[in-house]
């Protein structure tokens, strides 16, 4: 299975040297949904693409080694961990890959 919830544009890299730990998994800016979820990957090595992560859930404040409370990548505190984020929310409808639609 692999979770396809926010890798619509990939991994986060985050800027070379920027930070002492970048938290990749932490809230990662400007991702998108990816593949929707299925248990047709058409790979005999895939069973299903999943959303696990809740889109829109937050893994709460990421600081990226700055000491926070602020997330230096969005310039705000992000909501506790499993609360309603609602910018990433929206990041992961903008760059959804496939793009989402109204059907």
């Amino acid at each position: 299975m692999i979770d396809t919830s926010r890798n619509g544009r990939g991994s986060w890299h985050p800027p070379i040297g920027k930070y002492s730990d970048a938290e990749v998994w932490c809230n990662p800016p400007d991702r998108g949904l990816g593949r929707r979820p299925t248990l047709e990957s058409g790979n005999p090595y895939v069973d299903a693409f999943l959303w696990i992560k809740i889109p829109g859930e937050s893994d709460g404040e990421c600081h990226r080694g700055r000491g926070g409370p602020a997330d230096p990548e969005r310039s705000l505190t992000a909501p506790a961990a499993g609360s309603w984020f609602a910018q990433q929310a929206r990041e992961l409808i903008e760059f959804a890959n496939p793009p989402m639609t109204e059907d």
